[in-house]
């Protein structure tokens, strides 16, 4: 590309960046960021070093002097000082990378997730209302989501026909849709599996799925709306439909948990709450019955269960062949890493020598910040897995019982992602579409991480409108 060329563009981004906090309230800028990552908005001819920006991105990066006013909280606190330290360790992993053009976007969107996580504490702490709306509208924009992805695993024909229309290039980046319809290995063309509008991999687009019903979960708890609960249980439902065996699983195991930590706060509702348990059992069977039973073949429970049980030991297999080479890689070069591009080069010989596929990526959240990013960035992701988890129980436990939804949404959703980013590709803290929601959960979490730190106007939800508040909490040892 010509010099003047980028040039211009890079000028052009200066100057949006620059004016969009003079010309936006930070509201809409969190707009941008937040409900529109569900869609992120690809627009044409923008683009970095060939790579598609989309516009929620540039919402979530014109929120940038909110992180200049918070950065002394950013870089204080432990668990947003990981992801600081890990994007810094990505960018020094640019000098011995194969391929550096790999390594802007996920240097970018720990940026981002650290500008949205500043400014969601910044408008939080003055509104809170507008934060809680914002993930209301994320929800909203999710259910279409949740539809398309039964919508597309019911007929996936249709599903096939979006992905070579022009309109899913504003969904979907253009080079990604044109690696995956043509990769063997990818499951886009796969009739059993479906990832809706966003997600031509329906393994992330199930990822996205459990995060949002999470969210969902938590914002009815807090504010007391059974509807919410409702989009909870299309959520999960949804992601049976998405063909991940591993979500399906997830769907059924985790809600139980959450259920379960409520049931400890609320004791006079705990025997519903058992009864809850006991339902979300039975909808996760019929939820894995109900596609099945519509594919022809299936005709008796025990040849379905047989052939789950051996997909399951197929993805298995495929995931301890890609892990190998991890082990194997990991000996060569422990400490340094592979960089960017260094795992794609390195795996392509050990594919050919083992007569495997050779176009997968490490499918686990570990190998790879040991591969992008040092062994370093290893210890501060687990850093920061195992502090986000014991962050959020102390949440749940120590604040007062009003902000138990919040706080079980935000432990629930990245316990979701942690599990769910040990066997794929969404890396620590979610993917585009997942970073932004994570982002906030946690800042939320860190707003009313001390019952003093809350403002009078953080609007938090009234008993009227919270009918388990009325209910005394259980202490938890």
């Amino acid at each position: 590309m010509n010099v003047a060329v980028i040039t211009l563009k890079v000028l052009v981004v200066i100057v949006l960046l620059s004016s969009a906090p003079l010309a936006l309230k930070r509201r809409w800028r969190l707009f941008l960021a937040i409900p529109l990552s569900v869609f992120q908005c690809f627009l044409p001819l923008v683009e970095v070093a060939g790579v598609p920006v989309p516009l929620a991105f540039f919402g979530g990066m014109m929120l940038w002097p909110d992180l200049i006013r918070e950065f002394k909280k950013v870089v204080s606190w432990k668990l947003t000082a990981y992801v600081l330290g890990i994007a810094v360790l990505y960018t020094l992993s640019l000098l011995w990378s194969v391929n550096r053009k790999l390594g802007l976007q996920p240097i970018g969107y720990a940026c981002q997730f650290l500008i949205i996580f500043a400014a969601v504490i910044t408008e939080g702490r003055r509104d809170q209302r507008i934060i809680i709306r914002l993930l209301l509208i994320t929800l909203a924009f999710g259910v279409l989501q949740a539809i398309a992805v039964v919508v597309f695993r019911l007929l996936p024909g249709l599903k096939l026909q979006f992905y070579l229309s022009s309109v899913s290039r504003f969904f979907i980046t253009g080079n990604l849709l044109d690696k995956l319809l043509t990769t063997a290995h990818a499951n886009t063309l796969d009739p059993t599996k479906s990832g809706g509008l966003t997600f031509p991999d329906a393994n992330d687009g199930a990822a996205y799925l459990g995060i949002l019903a999470f969210t969902a979960l938590g914002l009815a708890l807090y504010l007391g709306k059974k509807w919410l609960g409702a989009l909870c249980l299309l959520f999960l439902g949804a992601t049976a439909f998405t063909g991940s065996k591993a979500a399906l699983i997830f769907a059924v195991t985790l809600p139980l948990i959450a259920l379960h930590v409520i049931s400890l706060h609320y004791r006079p509702f705990r025997n519903r709450l058992r009864m809850a348990m006991v339902g979300i059992v039975f909808l996760g069977v019929l939820a894995w019955i109900v596609p099945r039973a519509i594919e022809a073949g299936e005709s008796s429970g025990y040849r379905a269960l047989a052939k789950f049980l051996s997909r399951s030991d197929a993805t298995l297999a495929s995931r301890e062949q890609i892990w190998s080479y991890g082990a194997v890689a990991f000996l060569q070069q422990p400490f340094l890493g592979q960089g960017f591009g260094g795992w794609q080069a390195g795996f392509t010989r050990f594919a050919y020598k083992y007569g495997i596929e050779s176009d997968f990526p490490p499918h686990n959240t570990i190998i790879y910040l040991w591969s992008q990013g040092t062994l370093l960035a290893t210890v501060l992701g687990l850093g920061f897995i195992i502090g986000v988890l014991r962050f959020g129980w102390r949440q749940m436990r120590d604040t007062p019982l009003e902000y138990l939804g919040l706080n079980l949404a935000m432990t629930m959703a990245f316990l979701w992602a942690f599990i769910y980013g040990m066997g794929s590709n969404i890396g620590l803290i979610g993917e585009a579409h997942m970073s932004p929601v994570l982002a906030s959960l946690l800042a939320l979490g860190y707003v009313h991480r001390r019952a003093s730190a809350v403002p009078e106007n953080a609007a938090g939800p009234t008993a009227r409108a919270r009918p388990l508040a009325r209910a005394a909490p259980a202490t938890i040892p």
